[in-house]
This record gives structure tokens, C-alpha cells and sequence, in this order.
């Protein structure tokens, strides 16, 4: 892989463990939708994709369903849970590391931009960025082409002659970046189900974040 003119990373399974803000929030908010009492495992299938999309296409919940939730949850999670997360090993000193390189880096996550600002800063890193791109809380740019279609843009880049890489723990991640026609790394301390990233595709998938640092030239 070349080395890169761009870094754009994922947060939630990537950067920060979020697990536990999430899970508790999704929980305080499904059964207003007719959904209680899900497993683990159930609401595994709400991180990565956006909330809207698993709520249609996963469990066929209306458009008043939909936004039900998605207000209710919003007020939980912005309230206290997005503060609810550690930063993997590692992730700290690399993102630090890649910031102050000659590579832009640029956040390319489904969450509001807004609460995206929120957690980089609470853990320290929000300097270390060029750019955060995500979505809208009216929903507008949700899906990750879109997303790294904004992060390229905002950083002033043109997406037809930059040299980026993605690095993600999900399939999307992986499919946004080959969407772009950009390099993708994905990592397995995040939250892919067994063999997803490699059955996306990714370029490389790795286990420590260690492993990163020779891919980017550092």
C-alpha cells in the first residue's frame, strides 16, 4: 500500500469503545418501539450501520417508529451515554502520531458530527483532526461514501487523484473506502461479526494497532 496522502478514521469500534453508552441507551429507548428486552447480541446489529437504516431493514420499523426512537435514544445518549466509552490501547499515541505527520487526518464516522466533536474532545484528540465528517441529526449523510465524500471535501482534497486510506472495524467502512477507490484497513478489536471484514474486502486486517504504523510509513 502507498503511503498516503489521507488517513480517514471511524470512531465507534475504532477509536473508542463505546459499547457500554450505547447498549444502555438503546436499551432505555427500543421498548418505546415495541422492542424490549434484547440481548447483546441483538442490539450487536445496531453498531456501525446507522440507527435508522437497522430499524427499517433489519427489523421493518415505520418512518413514525423510526423517528420515535431515534429522538428518544438521542436524548438519552447526548444526555451522558456518548461519554460512556474508553479509547483502545494504542489508539491514543497513533491517531496522536498521525496528526502530527505529514498525512491530513480526517474522522469519517455515522454519528452527528456534533457528538463526534464531543467525545474527541473529552478524550483529548480533537486537535490531532483536520476534519470531522459524519452525519446530520436531521439524518442527512448517513451512509459511509457520503460520510468520506464530506471528510475529502472538507479537507480540500479531490477524491479523484488523493491518495486515502480507510481505516474501520466494520464492512462499511471497508465498502465506503472501495466505494471512493481508496486503500482500507480493518481492525478486529472493534465490533465486525467473525470474517466480515475480509468478506468485504479490506486491504489489510489487523489485530493490534501496532500493526498500522508500517502500512502508513510511520
Amino acid at each position: 500500500m502507498p503511503r498516503p496522502d489521507v488517513v480517514l478514521c471511524d470512531l465507534d469500534g475504532t477509536i473508542t469503545d463505546s459499547i457500554p453508552g450505547i447498549y444502555r441507551c438503546l436499551r432505555h429507548a427500543l421498548p418505546l418501539i415495541g422492542m424490549p428486552d434484547m440481548s447483546d447480541e441483538q442490539l450487536r446489529a445496531f453498531l456501525g450501520p446507522p440507527l435508522h437504516y437497522t430499524l427499517k431493514e433489519v427489523h421493518s420499523k415505520s418512518d413514525e417508529d423510526v423517528a420515535a426512537f431515534v429522538t428518544e435514544y438521542r436524548a438519552e445518549y447526548f444526555g451522558a451515554g456518548e461519554y460512556e466509552f474508553d479509547v483502545f490501547p494504542g489508539m491514543a499515541a497513533l491517531i496522536a502520531d498521525i496528526g502530527a505527520s505529514d498525512m491530513r487526518l480526517a474522522l469519517a464516522t455515522a454519528k452527528p458530527i456534533e457528538s463526534a466533536v464531543r467525545v474527541l474532545t473529552r478524550a483529548g484528540l480533537i486537535d490531532c483532526f483536520d476534519f470531522v465528517s459524519g452525519s446530520e441529526l436531521d439524518l442527512l449523510r448517513q451512509d459511509k461514501p457520503s460520510v468520506i465524500a464530506h471528510a475529502i471535501a472538507g479537507l480540500g482534497a479531490d477524491p479523484s487523484s488523493v491518495t486515502a486510506v480507510m481505516i474501520g472495524d466494520r464492512k462499511e467502512d471497508v465498502l465506503g473506502a472501495h466505494h471512493h477507490g481508496f486503500a482500507s484497513i480493518g481492525v478486529l478489536w472493534g465490533y465486525s461479526d467473525e470474517g466480515e471484514l475480509e468478506a468485504a474486502g479490506a486491504g489489510h486486517v489487523i489485530t493490534r494497532t501496532d500493526e498500522i504504523r508500517p502500512l502508513l510509513g510511520l
